[in-house]
């Protein structure tokens, strides 16, 4: 069994249920599911192959094209025009980039913010070479836009999902 499933499975809902009360053992908080995210306003094809191949290395999974329904005047976009890529990683993939993600990148950050609304935490990571296999390929990868990152949780409130990150050594909220 991989380590996180294994702490989220038999400590952190043990923890859970002595810190909160809960009706039923279905209340208790999961993370449900990641959302990583490649955005750019003005993308070609040429543009979007290292943002596509650089998703499909951290992830193993294959990303989709994410195309604009509708002409913005205001960000210049044209509709129909493909305008970045995004991949939801569920099941077992989740709990392998979320473990890789809290002992592996987080600690090597400096000055980390994420934002934390009711089921969400936000984030972006500006620096993908903290990754091995894009750090291998860095010519390849020299020109990727920032990774926005989003942690859906299934959760009741806000302090929840902050006890679910401070149990998993998420660093603290500044």
């Amino acid at each position: 069994m991989y380590t996180f499933k294994y702490y989220y499975e038999y400590i952190l809902k043990q923890d859970f249920l002595t810190k909160f009360t809960y009706q039923h053992s279905l209340k208790i908080p999961l993370l449900n599911k990641i959302v990583l995210n490649f955005g750019a306003s003005q993308s070609t094809l040429k543009n979007l192959l290292p943002s596509l191949t650089a998703i499909l290395l951290l992830t193993s999974q294959r990303p989709s094209i994410v195309i604009s329904k509708r002409t913005t005047l205001t960000l210049k976009i044209k509709g129909g025009v493909a305008i970045g890529c995004k991949i939801d990683l569920r099941g077992v993939n989740k709990f392998l980039f979320f473990e890789r993600l809290i002992f592996c990148i987080l600690p090597r950050i400096k000055n980390f913010r994420y934002t934390v609304t009711r089921n969400n935490v936000f984030f972006k990571l500006d620096n993908l070479f903290l990754f091995k296999e894009i750090e291998k390929k860095y010519d390849y990868f020299q020109d990727l836009p920032q990774l926005n990152v989003n942690v859906n949780f299934k959760a009741q409130n806000s302090q929840e999902v902050l006890a679910f990150l401070s149990a998993c050594k998420f660093p603290p909220l500044s």
